[in-house]
C-alpha cells in the first residue's frame, strides 16, 4: 500500500507541475503587449522556400499565393523544392514567377531538400530565409512584418500559424491544439521574455546564419531539422520572436487515423529529445541559458489532450471511490479536482478567443476518439 501511495504521489506531483507550467505561461500570454512590426521603407531581400514532396494537389495554389504576396517583387523570390512532383505540376509552374528546384533522393526528407536548395543559392543574394509547408498560405503583410522584425535586429521569427480548414471534428481539435500551443509556448513565453517555440513552417531566419548551420549540422535524415537549428541558435544566445498578427494558414488534419500517425512521429521526436536533454546531455541542459533549459523542460510535458484526459479520469475515479466506499485516496480527490480544474482553466484562457462555441461543441464529440489515438501514438512512439 505504501508503494502504491508513493507512485500516486509521484504521478500527482508530475501532473501538478505540468499544469503549473501551462498556467504560468497561459496567464502571461493574456498580458503580452507585442511590439508593432509596421511596414518600413527599407527592405531586406527574402527567399521563400516551399519544400513539396508529392504535394501535387496543393502546391500550385500555394505557389500562386506566395508569388503574389504584397511585398516588392524585386525583394523576394519563391523557391519551390519539387521532390517527386508530376510533370503536369511542373509545367504549371512555368506560368508563375517562381523558381523551381527539382530534387530526388533515395530517401526523401525535408532537411535534404532544404540543404540542397541552399547550396544552389549564394549567401549574398538574400538577407532572410522563410520556410513554408506546401499547403501554407501567407496572410496579408507577412513578409512586411518579417522585414520589420529583422530590421530591428532579430535573427529568428515564428509567425502565427492558424487553421485554413475546420470542416471535421478532428480538424477543429487539431486547430484548437495549435492555438493553445500558440498562446502558451509562443505568446506566453514572449510575455515573460523567453524564446518562442518554432512550429516547423511559417518561420524565418537570418539567411546566411541558417545556411551555415544547415551545412555544418548533420541533420539530413532528421525529420525535425528546425529543432536542431533552433537549439543551436538558442545555445548561441539568439531568441525566437513570435508575431501574433502575422497569419499563416495551414491545412489541418481531417481524419483521426492521419492525426494518430502525425502524433506518433511527434511523440517519438519528443521522447528522443527528452532522452538527449535529461539522460545523455544533462550537463549541457543545466549549464545552458534559460531559453535552452525551458525548451528541454517542454520535452517532459504530456500532450495537452492526454493531460486533460488523465486528470479528468483520475478526478472522476477518486470521486467515485469516495462516494461508493467513503475511502479517500492519497492524494485525495480535492487535489485531483484542483489539478483538473487548473488544466481546464489554462487551456480555456488560451483558446476562448480562437474558437466558437459551435466549433467547440463539435470538437468535444470527437475528443474521446482523439484521446485514444494519442494513447495509441504514445504506445507506438519510440525513443
Amino acid at each position: 500500500m505504501i508503494i502504491v501511495q508513493i507512485i500516486l504521489w509521484v504521478f500527482f506531483i508530475y501532473l501538478a507541475l505540468n499544469v503549473l507550467y501551462l498556467l504560468l505561461f497561459a496567464t502571461a500570454g493574456l498580458f503580452r503587449k507585442p511590439p508593432a512590426y509596421n511596414d518600413l521603407p527599407e527592405k531586406k531581400k527574402i527567399a521563400v522556400l516551399i519544400p513539396a514532396y508529392k504535394e501535387d494537389g496543393v502546391i500550385v495554389e500555394t505557389a500562386k499565393a506566395a508569388a503574389s504576396h504584397s511585398y516588392p517583387a524585386d525583394y523576394f523570390d519563391v523557391f519551390i523544392i519539387a521532390d517527386q512532383l508530376k510533370n503536369d505540376t511542373l509545367e504549371a509552374f512555368a506560368a508563375l514567377p517562381v523558381r523551381v528546384i527539382q530534387v530526388s533522393f533515395a530517401q526523401s526528407t525535408k532537411a535534404k531538400s532544404i540543404k540542397y536548395t541552399l547550396q544552389q543559392i549564394p549567401d549574398q543574394d538574400y538577407d532572410i530565409l522563410m520556410i513554408l509547408d506546401a499547403d501554407n498560405i501567407m496572410g496579408k503583410g507577412c513578409l512586411e512584418k518579417i522585414n520589420s522584425a529583422f530590421q530591428k535586429g532579430l535573427h529568428m521569427v515564428q509567425l502565427h500559424r492558424t487553421a485554413k480548414n475546420k470542416n471535421t471534428s478532428t480538424a477543429i481539435l487539431d486547430a484548437a491544439s495549435e492555438e493553445i500551443n500558440n498562446h502558451i509556448f509562443r505568446q506566453g513565453h514572449r510575455a515573460l521574455g523567453i524564446s518562442s517555440a518554432l512550429i516547423g513552417s511559417g518561420m524565418a531566419f537570418d539567411f546566411a546564419q541558417f545556411k551555415r548551420l544547415m551545412l555544418e549540422t548533420d541533420i539530413e535524415n532528421n525529420p525535425g531539422e528546425d529543432r536542431e537549428i533552433y537549439l543551436e541558435m538558442l545555445r548561441q544566445g539568439y531568441v525566437c520572436e513570435y508575431i501574433d498578427d502575422a497569419l499563416v494558414y495551414d491545412e489541418k488534419v481531417q481524419s483521426g487515423q492521419v492525426l494518430e500517425k502525425q502524433r506518433t512521429r511527434w511523440l517519438s521526436a519528443q521522447l528522443q529529445y527528452a532522452v538527449r536533454f535529461w539522460i545523455k546531455e544533462p550537463l549541457k541542459t543545466f549549464s545552458s541559458n534559460i531559453h535552452y533549459f525551458d525548451y528541454a523542460l517542454q520535452t517532459l510535458l504530456l500532450p495537452r489532450v492526454m493531460l486533460l484526459g488523465v486528470t479528468l479520469f483520475i478526478a472522476v475515479i477518486s470521486i467515485l471511490i469516495y462516494l461508493m466506499f467513503r475511502l479517500s485516496l492519497s492524494p485525495d480527490m480535492v487535489g485531483w479536482i484542483i489539478i483538473f480544474a487548473g488544466c481546464i482553466f489554462s487551456l480555456g484562457i488560451s483558446l476562448y478567443k480562437r474558437i466558437s462555441l459551435a466549433e467547440f461543441g463539435k470538437a468535444m464529440i470527437g475528443l474521446p476518439a482523439i484521446f485514444i489515438s494519442f494513447v495509441k501514438a504514445l504506445s507506438r512512439s519510440r525513443a
